[in-house]
């Protein structure tokens, strides 16, 4: 056990019971000196994006080079959605009941990842593994090429994504509340390494940087994508400690039962939860646009602004300015990831700039510093304000500037979206939600040893820097906030009820309402061993016990705006592009995606806007709907956060 390891929100005293009589023992901490923490528990989600960019870049090249239709190659790729809806919520709930000794995580997440690299492997080398049952260059051996390789996507799919499910889970079983927004900030930088790596070794000509991998590009990088994988997940892995169930009751429970689990906790998500997923509903039928046909978008605004050259290196042309637009996406996105979280008041990163500039002499920009604050959910609503934007300003360029511009802009908000959600997701998990009061989200004492004499709370300059104490500024901020989105239409709730529910909960020194806990958790007198000690009983259907479960259901509904966008692109596409292009030949039968030369309708003049500017502009709105939710979800964190 070492100084400085973080143990993770008690979920359970020794001897305090689970609904299966089992019980949550033992310390949950992360291993190592304290700067190395949030990225040791977080650097697997770095491997899995580097095998995911591999997948997603040579995939479907591949597949089409041994001989499969357009259409199938489509099919094949529905294993990625699918294995979202059925995978992660069956792996969070299975997990969630490991009784292992290692934890309920790590098993999941090693087997995973041995899974997934074989598959990978297997996609890397498909032909020469089939060649070892068949004779190369035969009839046979192609066949049994293509089922292996067809084989290897189902299984990338279906295992990377319980993985991921797992990276998440750990997450919010080993932080405790107040770490969780720089935790889920760590998680964001290390998606956006691997996003950026990936776009980069795109551009390297692998087989000479490492001949003795393979013969090509696929062959190469499978090798090294799954090296990171395994490697980055044996670090984290190696780097944990969990708590593990133990159990004296019969065994583990059937398939049909924790099916049954999954349905249940989908129908009766707290409400917070609740507004969360709704949230990445619409929020991600802005982006699944964005991150899947930018690269076509202009591609086709390249080729239509230079008529003149061919149109096969037109296409290719722009296909590579699309490639480096989505680079420059990466690029600002890992930027943000790093920056924001110093803006953030729930952020331990802020809190440390604040320590250090304590004692600093109050310069123009120190002043500035501390004035320069939001909390999480504020910033979240203001990332979708900037995605509709960037989607609405296909209205204004017809050129691939623009869309590079506005392209690159949005990593921005990306950065956001991989980071707000899931540490306000994991905060309301971390939480327990009162039943009889639906609006306030009740916090144990225990957790985070908060002083509950409001005088103490008083004496605490940092606390009222950030989180405030007093009614008056916490209404003020949140009026400000309101005029600055100009939306204070889609905010007129009830207040009643915080003058009723909340103002006799508050009376209560046994519960705390909760909003992100910001005191530094490596502040004299603050110590997670002790909390570790001070375990409370869980109550049935306690949120800390099922954070698999909630991922999981959480993850669908960022999958299904996948299905849902897809088939209204296939509408837009099927109307704006009845038109055909004079000298290129239409798309063939077999194939379920039209060709990016004839995808816009054709006026008069041989113009017409680009049916994917009307996707785009769809996500806008969609992206729209989210913001004003999300200022419904930040109004109400707020609210819970009064005094």
């Amino acid at each position: 056990m070492t100084g400085g390891g973080f143990v993770g929100l008690p979920v359970a005293e020794d001897g305090g019971t689970r609904e299966d009589d089992s019980q949550l023992v033992g310390i949950s901490k992360i291993l190592g000196p304290r700067w190395v923490q949030l990225p040791a528990i977080t650097v697997g989600l770095l491997g899995v994006q580097v095998l995911w960019s591999v997948e997603m870049s040579y995939g479907t090249p591949y597949l089409l080079s041994l001989g499969l239709t357009k259409s199938a190659v489509a099919m094949v790729f529905l294993a990625g959605p699918i294995s979202g809806l059925v995978v992660q919520p069956l792996i969070g709930v299975l997990a969630d009941n490991s009784k292992s000794r290692f934890g309920r995580r790590r098993p999941y997440m090693l087997a995973g990842a041995f899974i997934c690299i074989s598959a990978m492997l297997l996609l890397g080398f498909t032909r020469p593994f089939a060649s070892i049952f068949t004779s190369s260059g035969s009839r046979a051996n192609d066949v049994l090429t293509i089922c292996l390789a067809i084989l290897a996507i189902f299984g990338i799919d279906f295992s990377i994504n319980a993985v991921q499910a797992v990276d998440r889970a750990l997450l919010v079983d080993i932080l405790p509340p107040q770490d969780q927004p720089d935790g889920n900030a760590w998680a964001a930088r290390m998606l956006g390494v691997g996003s950026v790596a990936g776009y980069f070794v795109g551009n390297v000509d692998m087989t000479k940087v490492f001949p003795f991998l393979g013969n090509t590009e696929l062959e190469v990088l499978a090798v090294v994508g799954s090296f990171l994988l395994i490697a980055t997940h044996l670090a984290t892995a190696a780097s944990v400690k969990e708590k593990v169930v133990v159990s004296s009751g019969a065994g583990n429970k059937g398939l049909m039962t924790e099916m049954k689990e999954i349905w249940v906790n989908a129908r009766t998500l707290p409400p917070t939860i609740l507004q969360i997923c709704f949230i990445q509903f619409f929020a991600w039928l802005g982006w699944f646009p964005l991150l899947f046909n930018t690269t076509e978008f202009i591609a086709e605004l390249h080729r239509r602004s230079h008529p003149e050259m061919d149109v096969e290196a037109a296409l290719a042309e722009g296909t590579r300015l699309g490639s480096r637009a989505m680079f420059y996406n990466a690029i600002l996105s890992l930027i943000a990831s790093i920056i924001l979280p110093f803006f953030v008041a729930e952020s331990g990163s802020r809190r440390r700039m604040q320590e250090r500039l304590s004692s600093a002499p109050p310069s123009l920009w120190v002043r500035g510093f501390r004035k320069l604050k939001v909390n999480l959910a504020s910033l979240w609503a203001a990332s979708h304000l900037i995605f509709a934007a960037c989607m609405f300003a296909t209205f204004f360029y017809s050129g691939v500037f623009g869309a590079t511009f506005f392209t690159t802009m949005a990593g921005f908000s990306w950065a956001i979206t991989q980071w707000a959600p899931f540490a306000l997701l994991a905060d309301a998990i971390l939480s327990d939600e009162d039943e009889e009061d639906a609006s306030s989200i009740l916090l144990d004492d225990t957790r985070s040893r908060r002083v509950s004499q409001v005088g103490a709370e008083s004496q605490d300059p940092e606390r009222q820097l950030l989180v405030g104490n007093h009614q008056e500024e916490e209404e003020e901020n949140l009026a400000d906030e309101v005029r600055s989105f100009g939306s204070s239409a889609s905010m007129d709730e009830d207040q009643h009820p915080l003058k009723t529910g909340s103002e006799s909960l508050m009376h209560d020194e046994s519960a705390r309402t909760s909003h992100l806990d910001v005191r530094d958790a490596g502040a004299p007198g603050s110590s997670y061993a002790e909390n570790s000690g001070a375990d409370r009983k869980l109550k049935d259907g306690n949120l800390a016990a099922k954070a698999g479960i909630i991922l999981g259901i959480h993850n669908v509904f960022i999958v299904i705006p996948q299905f849902v966008i897809t088939g209204i692109s296939s509408v837009i596409f099927a109307i704006a592009g009845a038109g055909e292009i004079p000298g290129v030949p239409p798309e063939s039968g077999n194939s379920t995606r039209p060709d990016l030369a004839v995808r816009e309708a054709r006026g008069p003049s041989g113009g017409g806007p680009n049916s994917y500017a009307y996707v785009f502009r769809l996500g806008g709105i969609s992206a729209i709907v989210a913001f004003v939710l999300t200022i419904r979800l930040a109004r109400h964190i707020k609210r819970t956060a009064l005094p």
